[in-house]
């Protein structure tokens, strides 16, 4: 899945995205943090056309306790 795809999924689901600043400088990887009432998930920043890794989607979608199935995108993950 696109990460643009994922987003907007997740925006439609009722998620909020923010930057999260990193106090030592420019190290590791870009990351948003996704917000879902008082619930959250770290989301790499790969690029709006960059496809994610499953693995990393089913951790961002477990994380707050979203339907898996509710994602955009084909309904047969494994």
């Amino acid at each position: 899945m696109e990460s643009e795809t994922f987003r907007q999924g997740l925006a439609e689901g009722g998620c909020r995205f923010e930057p999260v600043k990193d106090p030592v400088g420019t190290r590791g990887h870009a990351t948003v943090t996704m917000r879902l009432g008082e619930r959250r998930a770290v989301l790499p920043e790969v690029g709006t056309k960059k496809p994610l890794d499953p693995r990393i989607v089913r951790e961002v979608v477990d994380e707050p306790g979203l339907d898996w199935n509710e994602l955009p995108g084909p309904a047969s993950r494994g």
